[in-house]
């Protein structure tokens, strides 16, 4: 019989320092058991003021250490959505200085990297909301304190934010990413209105359209392939017409917050400064989707630019030779080509003699223009056609001469216009001469 069945109101006699030791080893033992270690001890409020002194860095890297880590660090972002982690500033509405905005928006980068390996077990569709949520507090719209939506620097840091958290993902993720974007901020409403409509009647939707779609979708992009991936999403969806309006909306001329659609159909670049102000973005851009994309075939590239010299009404030829100088060699012959084989005699010699003009302007050698005068002679069929063509480009030289000449006496001051022009035909005339007499003059 034990006699502690008669004892139950006293406990049975242990030593305090076994006890102790007993608990030592329980709680060494849980250590080790717990995925956090010692870390798994603390109260979850004190892990989250912890977690309030690390930086976005280390809270980035953390996650990655263990899914009971990550699992934390989502926690404390999701229920902290306001610390100083996630908001930069009080108010990401700001103006910056050139030189102060690569820092900044390197802290937005380090921001998607967290949110992209804290909710990396979520599905798309579930990150997709917090990229939503983020965005509310970016766009410009929705504060009371941005004063000045293009000097803004909110949705450029946005902007480097959502590259960074789809940095990875295959292409149909990125189309479900750019649909919900789209969707959330109502872009693609705002963007149709202005393409159906007159250009210049709504600056400031344009503007709108221009800002939001460059700096989400395209300025923060890694590489000139990815910038061809999301141009294709703007643009893929629209009819050819609008797609050129689009592409010009996007890249074309602007000043003082203001696009430069009639300046292209009536006045040209008087400096190669000033021309590669105007076409040097949009040339820039042609050639990426011309070379970085797979879903824009050469034919695609010469309709659109079909479209976009021609809108809103016909570009100056100076400026199509401009645009198609910029372009490169490449699209500049396969344009030159197309309109030689369709018979678009007058458009050729009209943009032919313009590369003359602008050549003479720029100290640009003539060579390029023979040499594409060349290539297009190869392609036509017939001698006769040649020999108009031909004949077509020099009439060309003397109605530009003789009408300029006559803009000249009448004092609207176009003399340094004729000089050039007089200098680009005599500069032809000599490369021509010059192959048609090579073999005797040695």
């Amino acid at each position: 019989m034990d006699i502690k069945t008669y004892m139950s109101c006293k406990k049975p006699r242990r030593s305090i320092r076994l006890e102790g030791k007993v608990q030592e080893h329980m709680k060494e033992t849980a250590i080790k058991q717990s995925p956090l270690g010692i870390f798994d001890i603390l109260p979850l409020e004190l892990k989250f003021y912890i977690l309030k002194f690390c930086s976005v860095i280390d809270l980035s890297l953390m996650t990655i250490t263990s899914k009971a880590m990550r699992n934390l660090i989502e926690g404390y972002r999701v229920t902290r959505p306001l610390s100083r982690h996630f908001l930069e500033l009080p108010d990401p509405h700001v103006i910056l200085p050139l030189d102060e905005q690569a820092e900044y928006f390197k802290k937005y980068q380090r921001l998607g990297l967290l949110m992209k390996r804290s909710s990396c077990l979520y599905a798309t569709k579930e990150r997709l909301k917090f990229v939503n949520d983020f965005l509310t507090r970016m766009m410009c719209s929705n504060s009371k304190y941005c004063t000045e939506a293009v000097s803004c620097v909110a949705l450029c840091s946005f902007g480097h934010f959502f590259h960074t958290v789809i940095a990875g993902w295959d292409d149909s993720e990125c189309q479900k990413a750019y649909d919900v974007v789209c969707q959330h901020s109502c872009i693609l409403k705002t963007l149709k209105y202005v393409v159906t409509g007159n250009p210049g009647y709504s600056m400031d939707q344009e503007m709108k359209c221009r800002v939001f779609l460059r700096r989400v979708f395209l300025d923060a992009c890694p590489t000139s392939q990815d910038k061809a991936f999301w141009l294709s999403r703007i643009l893929k969806p629209w009819p050819m017409v609008h797609q050129a309006k689009i592409l010009y909306l996007l890249y074309g001329a602007e000043t003082d917050g203001e696009l430069l659609w009639y300046d292209m159909c009536e006045s040209t670049p008087s400096t190669s400064e000033e021309s590669a102000r105007q076409f040097g973005e949009i040339a820039n851009i042609i050639q990426i989707l011309y070379l970085q994309s797979k879903e824009w075939s050469e034919d695609d590239i010469i309709s659109v630019l079909d479209e976009l010299t021609s809108y809103p009404d016909e570009w100056l030829a100076e400026n199509v030779a401009h645009l198609l100088l910029m372009c490169g060699d490449q699209i500049t012959s396969k344009l030159l080509i197309s309109k030689a084989i369709n018979g678009r005699i007058i458009e050729l010699c009209s943009i032919t003699t313009s590369f003359c003009l602008v050549c003479v302007k720029n100290n640009f050698s003539l060579s390029y223009v023979i040499t594409m005068l060349q290539n297009i002679i190869k392609v036509m069929d017939s001698p006769k056609d040649r020999m108009t063509f031909i004949n077509s480009m020099m009439d060309m030289f003397k109605e530009l001469i003789l009408d300029m000449h006559e803009y000249t006496e009448s004092g609207d001051g176009h003399d340094g216009e004729l000089y050039y022009l007089v200098m680009a035909l005599s500069e032809f005339t000599k490369r021509v001469v010059h192959i048609a007499f090579k073999s005797l003059l040695g």
